[in-house]
């Protein structure tokens, strides 16, 4: 499978401004960016959309798993956030954690934009520019989390305290990314 140009396009900087985190991870989504199969499970407006996405996208870059495992991939996503946010000591109404819960997707999709470029400007990072390792993508959301008091180990990749993130890495890595880049000279 081949992998499309993974910059960010002006367009994805204008969604993301707009805080347009469905059509952000939409666009990340077709170019095939790994990540953007949560992202935008995450933010879709109407879980209709990510069916169609699903069934008309390659089975492979979906990992051969169908709409029900990504819908359950997203929703453990946001009971992993309030939980974290909770945690991290935020107290909040039901309405007030959505919100929060949306300004840490924001700031998660503002680093996977720094870490894309990063990428792209050390130029020799893994094999695909723009292809982001697990590594990568933990550190991103390590560093968005630490923005919101948020511990680390409620990353989905990195959940075991007492495990190097590496093993954890490859006991669950396929689990949400199967096909990201390697970390060499990161």
């Amino acid at each position: 499978m081949s992998t499309p140009n993974l910059s960010i396009t002006p367009q994805e900087r204008a969604l993301f401004l707009a805080e347009d985190l469905e059509g952000f991870w939409l666009s990340r989504l077709r170019k095939m960016d790994p990540v953007a199969r949560i992202g935008y499970a995450l933010w879709v407006s109407n879980t209709e959309k990510l069916k169609r996405e699903i069934e008309k996208g390659n089975p492979l870059f979906w990992n051969n798993k169908g709409f029900v495992y990504w819908e359950f991939m997203a929703r453990s996503t946001v009971v992993n956030l309030a939980a974290g946010l909770e945690k991290g000591g935020f107290r909040g109404t039901f309405l007030e954690t959505r919100n929060m819960i949306k300004r840490v997707g924001l700031e998660v999709a503002k680093q996977h934009i720094k870490y894309v470029h990063h990428d792209y400007q050390a130029g020799n990072i893994g094999k695909v520019k723009g292809l982001l390792s697990l590594k990568q993508m933990a550190d991103y959301h390590h560093e968005a989390f630490r923005k919101f008091n948020i511990p680390p180990s409620f990353y989905g990749g990195t959940w075991l305290d007492s495990v190097p993130n590496e093993a954890e890495f490859k006991l669950y890595g396929d689990l949400y990314c199967h096909d990201c880049d390697s970390d060499t000279n990161y």
